[in-house]
């Protein structure tokens, strides 16, 4: 499996349209989507799938593209990129939680497949992009319920699912995490919690605050991590970002959202929690995400004291996390 980190041919994203998941008639979240979009196309060339017509301005470099999809969360139903080809998972809209019907997700990763002419291979496993960092040299890190649970993959033993893992996305080790973060409505994916910075760092979510419902969480994840090894025996280095502070669904917030009985309802006072983590990575650049939060600034110095020889691009990203998800999560590297 390639490496978030590797060069990139393409980044897709897609535009949003349910009223139900985003906030007075999805026109914020069209505008954050069309943003995220432009930034990215200053690095390498960007495909916008749309079911309904763009209103925004787009940028020469990024291509509309018509795509079947339920919602916009493309990490999770795109194509995974393995070698000079790709993998399409089956997907159940993280479990059949978020919504009932996920028909025209499953045909995301072919419709990607066909517009970057690269041949692909069909997996019986159920699982979401975002829920795969490796480091693009046989290592995988993983949150294992979310793969192995009662809701995705039921059928098969753990062992039947690290030999299907290690067999199509060409890996050879796997870290399994016990749990994602709380509040991650996905039921826990690892692009909110840890990811790799290069092929041997990994920047992990973190608090101090006891108090705070992530404390042990992190730390358990920390051990974990800690004391795991690469293909060649070596360890990680782990660099710890602190996590936004979480936050409550505001009046605001829900104005305009539609109710629907075949969806998660969004509720009033509702939690979540963003975080810093779901970054992405561009051709000679970083996107990091910002919530108008004390961390903010902090955590882009850190990314700028690590990666040297990019360009660390900061992008509001509040409207995305109010959808349950951040810019990773919302893009799909290729």
């Amino acid at each position: 499996m390639n490496a978030d980190f590797s060069q990139h041919k393409a980044t897709f994203l897609l535009y949003p349209s349910r009223r139900d998941v985003w906030r007075k008639n999805a026109v914020p979240i069209r505008e954050s989507i069309v943003n995220l979009a432009n930034m990215i196309s200053s690095f390498e060339p960007v495909y916008l799938g749309y079911d309904i017509p763009i209103t925004q301005v787009i940028n020469e470099n990024v291509v509309p593209v018509k795509m079947q999809y339920n919602d916009v969360w493309i990490r999770d139903t795109g194509l995974i990129p393995v070698n000079n080809g790709g993998v399409n998972f089956l997907f159940n809209a993280w479990g059949g939680e978020l919504y009932s019907d996920w028909e025209k997700d499953l045909t995301v990763a072919s419709k990607m497949a066909e517009i970057l002419k690269v041949p692909y291979s069909k997996c019986d496993l159920t699982l979401e992009g975002g829920n795969l960092a490796t480091d693009g040299n046989g290592t995988l890190i993983a949150i294992k319920p979310t793969i192995c649970g009662t809701n995705r993959n039921p059928q098969f033993s753990i062992q039947q699912i690290e030999e299907r893992l290690k067999k199509i996305l060409d890996i050879q080790n796997i870290i399994w995490l016990p749990e994602g973060l709380q509040y991650d409505e996905t039921g826990g994916h690892v692009d909110n919690l840890c990811a790799f910075a290069d092929s041997h760092s990994i920047f992990l979510a973190w608090t101090d605050d006891l108090n705070n419902p992530q404390y042990n969480i992190v730390r358990k994840v920390f051990n974990i991590l800690s004391s795991a090894k690469n293909v060649n025996g070596d360890k990680f280095n782990i660099i710890k970002i602190p996590l936004p502070t979480i936050f409550t669904r505001s009046e605001d917030d829900c104005d305009g959202l539609e109710y629907n009985t075949n969806s998660k309802e969004r509720l009033l006072g509702e939690k979540i929690q963003p975080s810093y983590i779901n970054f992405v990575f561009v051709n000679g650049g970083v996107i990091v995400p910002q919530f108008e939060d004390k961390n903010d600034k902090k955590v882009l110095k850190i990314f700028e004291g690590f990666f040297l020889n990019s360009k660390v691009l900061p992008f509001a990203a509040r409207e995305i996390v109010l959808g349950g998800g951040g810019i990773h999560c919302l893009t799909k590297n290729f």
